[in-house]
């Protein structure tokens, strides 16, 4: 009779039921959909019980797959404390240092700062993880994560590196064929916005109240596709300024104000906030920030 003795076996029960399906669980696992099929019905044949019904949106746990599940959760946690605690005693400026933030933070100078603290500490092994979800740091999926946010975890330890600004830009094409309605305070021409999908379907606020007749060309769910919408010349967007400024195809609209956009955050599980390395790095990542702070506030 097979037991669940190993920890991998666990660990593909837990992908599984967190995932819902076999592939979700598989890129989570950073293996392939038939692996994960394979490993499941193998446990459960070796067990001689079943741990999740196949149902035709996904997988559940059976009574017996939900006792697994929170066996699993349980000793994943331990072992993620277990690796913290560990990390923790490290005193030495070397080993891997894994650093997360959005791809655009990545572009905008954390590669750069990244580079050349690599050059300072040649012995610390660097990766990026450019990930726009959100990867936990409790979970050590990460040693230090730069957050665009107004309200950070409280359960983590870091350090404002930078507030910034946002205003509205357009392709410098679609500036001067509107010149004139840009020019006016208020103009009734049907200016086209590109606008993100959390705010509906009408251009922003702003907008509308300027131009009354704007309408929306394109909804995106990106940064990254409302700067190339805009690109494109499918309409006005808003961005931070780090971004619009940044892209000399791009020029901000004229008679828009600046205004507050989310802060920067330099983060850590506080656990590993003395880890010399990681705290060396938390230090410089969020002066370096500070220091290109009219970058972010459009200054």
């Amino acid at each position: 009779m097979h037991t669940m003795e190993k920890w991998d076996d666990l660990k593909f029960v837990l992908a599984v039921a967190t995932a819902g399906n076999l592939s979700a669980a598989a890129r989570k696992l950073g293996v392939n959909h038939t692996t994960v099929s394979r490993r499941l019905s193998a446990l459960e044949e070796g067990l001689g019980t079943r741990l999740f019904e196949r149902l035709p949106d996904g997988l559940t746990p059976t009574p017996a797959g939900s006792e697994a599940v929170e066996s699993a959760r349980r000793i994943e946690t331990e072992l993620y404390s277990l690796d913290t605690r560990i990390t923790a005693q490290d005193t030495e400026l070397e080993g891997p240092l894994r650093v997360t933030a959005a791809q655009l933070i990545f572009q905008s100078g954390l590669a750069d700062t990244m580079a050349r603290f690599a050059r300072l500490h040649p012995r610390i092994e660097l990766s990026m993880n450019a990930a726009n979800e959100i990867l936990s740091l409790h979970r050590r999926e990460a040693d230090v994560a730069i957050r665009v946010t107004d309200r950070p975890d409280e359960n983590l330890f870091g350090r404002l590196a930078t507030g910034q600004n946002r205003t509205f830009y357009a392709s410098r094409e679609y500036l001067r064929s509107h010149s004139e309605a840009f020019a006016s305070s208020s103009s009734t021409e049907a200016i086209e916005s590109v606008s993100f999908k959390w705010w509906g379907k009408q251009p922003p606020k702003e907008v509308r109240a300027r131009f009354p007749n704007a309408h929306t060309t394109v909804v995106c769910d990106d940064m990254i596709a409302t700067q190339s919408a805009v690109r494109a010349g499918m309409g006005i967007g808003r961005m931070p300024c780090f971004l619009g400024d940044t892209d000399p195809e791009l020029e901000r609209v004229p008679g828009f104000e600046l205004s507050r956009y989310f802060d920067i955050w330099v983060l850590t599980h506080p656990d590993l906030k003395n880890v010399e390395r990681i705290r060396r790095f938390v230090r410089f990542a969020a002066d370096d920030f500070k220091a290109n702070s009219g970058l972010y506030l459009g200054r």
